[in-house]
């Protein structure tokens, strides 16, 4: 019995991917640089809070749709 391999050679799943993890990677960034120091305020941290959540979830939009297109290809 041999498995079935996935097949990564569709570019829109690749380039899905990319995005996704480059949103993550951003929304990480921010999230670990943000931090009070004189000058800051507590609506400019919120907002670097909210923007980083907001990259984070979009990254995993991207990932869930790269896992559901697969989905659909084994069947």
């Amino acid at each position: 019995m041999r498995k079935k391999l996935i097949n990564m050679t569709d570019i829109r799943t690749i380039i899905f991917w990319l995005i996704g993890t480059t949103c993550i990677f951003f929304g990480a960034m921010i999230a670990g640089s943000v931090e009070p120091v004189v000058g800051s305020s507590a609506v400019s941290m919120t907002m670097a809070y909210g923007l980083s959540f907001i990259l984070i979830m979009i990254g995993g939009m991207f990932w869930i749709s790269t896992a559901v297109m697969h989905r659909q290809e084994d069947d």
